[in-house]
């Protein structure tokens, strides 16, 4: 009776997930593919694929991450709770233990950033897993699957080292908070990178379906507690990034799981913030205003495109074009940005730090689309100097690996 239960559950979800990733195409992957099996592929595609296996070799030789490897214990007692603490909040010195912390918006406390917390190691773990799996993909190196396979049982199956479906104590504030809201926010890669790469990752050998049945098991535990934890609702209703950030991680979850309403759900609610957040003109007042203003400028339109594209492919609305009396769209927002593509142009906000060629894949994404050539001079135009930079090389593989650039028939 029990075999008998294990089956139908096995069954229930291989039936109740996507068999299409929700960010990524699986189109553009196969013609990526092709192109660099055959040697066609464009000089830019070729660097971003050696970009993209150079990671995948070093994360070969990574251990397998876990959020019990941190050093802080959270309030619950237990390291398998993820935690970590907010970036721009910083010690005190009129305190004499420093409590509380005090913020300093775009200054970034380096306490924030080191491994007896969790946000780094889990940045790297996702980026590493996604990367693992692509590589796989494109190379047919068993080597990066089985990596792959190993670093997500270790952080999300294996009994003493997983982590718990929550974010309870995510981006807390010494002296202030043991969590916050705003810490949904790092459980975006959780859409982003993971999901989608599981979805590629199932056709891998040694994929078991005891893998898929405790995937689905802790993505829908992940989403309940999205959808149903006062913190994770209070991000739902925030104005900025945060708020768009919520509504694609949800979707994408939801999407995977083969939870079309939520998805519905998620979309509709971003077209309400798309009407609050973007002025006519294309502005996002409410990222104008941060002290690294062309970063979230950008950070919020990455959320916004990406739910776009989803909401594209499942048939539940344009998110492109959007609005409400008086509103902008996302477009209108896209058409302000592009030009500062050409790091050339001065951007007149302050801000702190720029990398131009960040936008190029959110207009790549937007012509592919819309099948539109709306941004093609920018997108071809761009120069991928730089490539030592994280943040370059990301837009160029997520330019030209990832999302071809859209070509007019």
């Amino acid at each position: 009776m029990r075999n008998l239960w294990i089956v139908l559950l096995w069954l229930y979800s291989a039936l109740s997930v996507a068999n299409d990733p929700a960010f990524l195409s699986l189109n553009d992957l196969q013609r990526v593919k092709q192109q660099l099996a055959h040697h066609q592929a464009a000089p830019p595609t070729i660097d971003a694929w050696h970009q993209l296996k150079q990671q995948a070799d070093n994360a070969l030789k990574h251990p397998n991450p876990s959020v019990t490897d941190k050093g802080l214990l959270p309030p619950s007692g237990s390291k398998q709770d993820y935690l970590s603490l907010s970036a721009y909040w910083w010690p005190d010195d009129s305190s004499a233990d420093g409590l509380p912390w005090q913020r300093r918006d775009g200054e970034v406390n380096p306490a924030s950033k080191n491994e007896q917390s969790d946000g780094v190691r889990l940045a790297r773990f996702t980026a590493d897993f996604q990367a693992l799996t692509l590589a796989w993909y494109f190379s047919g190196d068993q080597r990066y699957a089985d990596k792959a396979l190993a670093m997500m049982r270790h952080w999300f199956i294996d009994p003493a080292s997983r982590m718990h479906p929550n974010l309870n104590f995510a981006q807390g504030i010494p002296g202030r908070s043991a969590g916050r809201h705003d810490g949904v926010l790092d459980g975006r890669y959780f859409a982003t990178r993971v999901v989608d790469a599981l979805t590629l990752l199932r056709s891998a050998p040694g994929w078991q379906p005891a893998d898929q049945q405790a995937m689905h098991f802790w993505f829908s535990e992940y989403l309940h507690w999205l959808r149903h934890n006062p913190l994770a609702l209070q991000e739902a209703a925030a104005a900025n990034n945060h708020g768009s950030w919520y509504c694609t991680q949800v979707a994408g979850i939801a999407w995977y799981l083969g939870d079309r309403e939520t998805v519905k759900a998620m979309v509709e609610l971003a077209s309400s913030k798309i009407a609050l957040q973007i002025r006519a003109d294309g502005s996002q007042p409410a990222e104008l205003a941060r002290t690294r203003s062309f970063h979230y400028s950008y950070f919020n339109l990455q959320a916004l495109t990406a739910l776009a594209q989803l909401a594209g492919k499942a048939g539940l609305g344009d998110l492109w074009h959007s609005s409400q009396q008086q509103s902008g769209t996302l477009l209108a927002a896209l058409d302000m940005m592009a030009p500062y593509s050409d790091a050339s142009k001065v951007w007149p906000w302050k801000n702190r730090d720029r990398v131009s060629q960040r936008i190029i894949p959110l207009l790549s994404m937007a012509d592919n689309s819309l099948q539109q050539p709306r941004y093609q001079q920018w997108i071809m135009q761009t120069q991928w100097k730089d490539q030592n930079s994280g943040a370059v090389m990301q837009a160029l593989r997520d330019t030209w690996l990832l999302s071809l650039p859209y070509q007019q028939p």
